[in-house]
């Protein structure tokens, strides 16, 4: 297998995008966690104000002469950092594992690249795991910087029921 194209997600690829969510969530043992629908990609990414957007890459099925196999995506969304402008954050990144090694993953990046030039970012930021050493170092060896020891930022959540407490405060 060495054909393979990476494209802009329709909104008839949000099974296999939730089917590959998932699947990255059972590689870090946290399958539970997801709790997103078909529906919810659907609504969140294809409408009038996308929330998200996503690449695709995608090789021939041998099975369907005629079809092709999702076997990576890619999703990200742009937002804005007060000191540096408008940046591309990439959430999500996989490609399964079968088909690494094939360039799907570095023709992914590029793209992501492109989009982030054309699209006036400055900078692409992404989460790796930290128990992901293959990931940090395949990221480190392209040149991304980890901000959580050169910055020594920490990452924060407030989940709904803290968001519902603090929303009702008088």
């Amino acid at each position: 297998m060495s054909t393979f194209r990476v494209r802009p997600a329709q909104a008839r690829d949000c099974p296999d995008i939730l089917r590959l969510i998932k699947e990255l969530a059972a590689h870090g043992n946290n399958t539970d966690a997801v709790k997103i629908t078909i529906i919810d990609l659907l609504k969140d990414g294809f409408g009038d104000h996308p929330l998200y957007y996503c690449l695709i890459a995608e090789v021939p099925d041998d099975a369907q002469l005629t079809g092709t196999l999702t076997v990576g995506f890619a999703m990200y969304y742009f937002t804005y950092d007060p000191w540096i402008g408008k940046l591309l954050y990439l959430e999500d990144f996989y490609v399964v594992e079968p088909f690494r090694g094939l360039g799907i993953g570095p023709e992914i990046l590029r793209k992501l690249s492109q989009i982030a030039i054309t699209s006036g970012c400055s900078c692409m930021n992404f989460l790796v795991v930290i128990w992901n050493q293959t990931s940090t170092e395949y990221y480190i060896k392209r040149g991304a910087r980890d901000l959580s020891t050169q910055e020594g930022w920490h990452l924060f959540r407030f989940n709904k029921k803290e968001l519902l407490k603090m929303a009702n405060e008088d």
